[in-house]
């Protein structure tokens, strides 16, 4: 029952995810991660965003399974499959417009923060750039936040070559509303929780080795 119940919210938060990105792709937002990639590569190219979201985060799999452990990585890549084919059956058949930029900003944001807040409460992720940031973190001793800032300035820079400034200013507006929400609702995030496991018992290992 609690398996059942834990899919059950994992499928809820990417719905939600899902959505948000519909709107934000119908107003040409951006947003950070895989998932800003995935919406300029859709309007610059002819393949639908689901595809593109699936495809971009392949690789960052390996990248969990090294650093974080098999049943995260199931659960995200479970995830990522479930938004992708979300995210293009409701480009199929809902229209997601709105009157004004910034209201579909906000709406976005506020949708795609909750998604993302009950992915993490039951142990899986969107993938992407967060399994990157553990990777280097962990191989090479790379700052994550360091990592996160960059790609995020890279794709959101990349947008304001394909959508505006204007726009973009819009997207951060939602960006910013779904930080604050999950800064403010959710506790560390599987990835985190994970990388101090395996910081502890690094930490474990070493002491009993030294003794």
């Amino acid at each position: 029952m609690t398996r059942i119940k834990q899919w059950s919210w994992i499928t809820f938060g990417c719905l939600c995810v899902a959505i948000g990105i519909q709107f934000l792709t119908a107003s040409n937002l951006v947003i950070g991660g895989t998932a800003g990639l995935g919406i300029v590569l859709d309007h610059v190219t002819d393949i639908s965003f689901g595809v593109l979201f699936f495809i971009i985060n392949l690789p960052f799999y390996f990248m969990a399974l090294t650093q974080i452990g098999v049943q995260f990585t199931v659960r995200s890549f479970v995830s990522v499959s479930l938004m992708s084919v979300m995210s293009d059956l409701l480009a199929s058949f809902v229209s997601f417009e709105l009157p004004h930029p910034l209201l579909a900003a906000v709406v976005a944001g506020i949708i795609i923060g909750i998604g993302l807040i009950f992915l993490f409460r039951n142990g899986s992720s969107l993938g992407g750039i967060n399994m990157l940031c553990v990777f280097l973190d962990k191989r090479f001793g790379i700052n994550p936040g360091k990592t996160m800032l960059l790609t995020d300035i890279v794709i959101v820079g990349s947008a304001t070559v394909v959508f505006g400034v204007v726009q973009v200013i819009y997207s951060l507006i939602g960006i910013f509303i779904m930080t604050g929400l999950l800064g403010r609702y959710h506790k560390n995030s599987p990835i985190e929780r994970n990388s101090d496991n395996l910081e502890e018992a690094e930490h474990d290992n070493q002491t009993v080795s030294s003794m």
